[in-house]
């Protein structure tokens, strides 16, 4: 059958999702990209202006009348710790005392160290945490630790694609159209992940020429090749995250508990990284410089692990997929308004539910424990009673319908 009317239907179906959330992204980065450069701007003409020079002699005059303040101090007391106190009292760190003069002095910032803050490079050097905490590119920030915005928006477009389809009945259309399941799939996917994605392109694009237009280019001190490479790595797994939202759109069936679901899930992943993170750090001490790191791109700073972890995105990615298909052919219509849209499946997606959240939530294995008890120290009490709430609580959704009429019938026979 021709594929062309098929994908007329869906990205019309889909377009306003597109066009919402690509407005979203291609804001975010002319905002990020006009208000970093303006207060760079800003910076820079403050540092050179008369305010800030007026500002230096205020600071050095206030440092002058403190050490005058601690010498009087000591002349009228002549308890060295009493004068230092004074000074500390009033926020002076750093002072001496010249024996020979038995006077104190305070070794007060310089007029460039008093600004430190301000540089008229954008980076210090060129790790990936500089990048992405320096609030110059818009796709790079982070909204929930290692979780980029542009994952998130990802995220968003899957979900909604697969599960109002569902939950407004659309998917009725598109079974009774005469197309496979596998091509209304396919057809989704290109109509909304294809368009999605030259959109965060653009939204980069945007983002990087503002930058790179209003800020002299020997200031912007960092590799253009490994920003683009970054970029292309967080767009892998953004991709990675649409099939996640894609995956959690087909086997969730009620609205409220599958949002809830899902962001409980996200979190879930973020912990769970963090908690492999941890367990990199203890196994390879000799690479663990004490910094705390929430990406794998940050703690893999290099070219070649980027590509071993690209790899490994885009096998997830096709698992995602795969298992999307798998379990989309099967959608069945009388399962609406279930928990889990797949009744053989509830028992072990419960199973697999409870064990993710008690790693996710316990899962550091004692590394950070001091405990005598082993049962604790290994966190394995803790994770048994976070399995056992999760598991209960999946079975309890997936089951409320059932739970309710007997109830209902215990009800019944009691009044009777």
């Amino acid at each position: 059958m021709d594929t062309k009317k098929l994908n007329r239907i869906t990205w019309k179906r889909a377009r306003p999702i597109i066009l919402s959330l690509g407005i979203i992204l291609i804001l975010i980065g002319i905002f990020t990209g006009f208000n970093s450069t303006n207060n760079w701007h800003k910076d820079q003409n403050f540092i050179h202006s008369q305010e800030a020079r007026n500002d230096y002699k205020s600071y050095v005059k206030d440092q002058l009348k403190i050490e005058e303040g601690i010498n009087k101090k000591y002349e009228k007391t002549n308890d060295y710790q009493n004068a230092l106190d004074y000074g500390y009292n009033n926020g002076t760190q750093s002072i001496m005392f010249n024996p020979k003069t038995g006077k104190f002095s305070i070794n007060y910032a310089t007029f460039e160290s008093y600004f430190g803050y301000i540089h008229k490079k954008l980076f210090y050097h060129h790790k990936l945490t500089d990048l992405i905490y320096s609030n110059y590119m818009s796709i790079s920030t982070n909204i929930y630790r290692g979780l980029s915005l542009l994952s998130f928006i990802f995220l968003i477009m899957g979900f909604f694609i697969s599960f109002l389809d569902y939950k407004t009945n659309f998917i009725l259309l598109l079974f009774s159209s005469g197309y496979n399941r596998k091509e209304i799939l396919k057809s989704n996917i290109r109509t909304s992940l294809i368009p999605l994605t030259f959109i965060a392109i653009t939204a980069f694009i945007v983002n990087m020429v503002i930058i790179y237009s209003r800020i002299p280019h020997q200031y912007v001190n960092y590799p253009l090749d490994k920003i683009i490479f970054y970029q292309f790595c967080l767009l892998l797994v953004a991709i990675c995250y649409y099939f996640l939202g894609l995956f959690s759109g087909i086997i969730l069936g009620q609205g409220i508990t599958g949002v809830l679901s899902l962001i409980g899930f996200v979190f879930g992943v973020e912990l769970t990284k963090q908690n492999i993170l941890d367990l990199f750090n203890n196994i390879l001490p000799n690479k663990n410089d004490g910094s705390y790191y929430q990406s794998f791109f940050v703690r893999f700073d290099t070219y070649s692990h980027w590509l071993i972890l690209d790899v490994f995105v885009i096998f997830i990615a096709f698992l995602l997929y795969f298992s999307s298909l798998y379990f989309y052919k099967r959608l069945s219509l009388e399962e609406r308004g279930n928990y889990l849209l797949f009744p053989k499946f509830r028992l072990s997606i419960s199973l697999v539910a409870g064990l993710f959240t008690a790693y996710s939530i316990c899962g550091n294995i004692g590394l950070s424990s001091n405990s005598d008890n082993l049962l604790i120290r290994y966190n394995i009490l803790p994770g048994i009673l976070v399995f056992t709430i999760t598991f209960c609580l999946f079975m309890v959704l997936n089951n409320y319908k059932n739970i309710y009429e007997k109830f209902g019938v215990i009800i019944l026979k009691h009044n009777n």
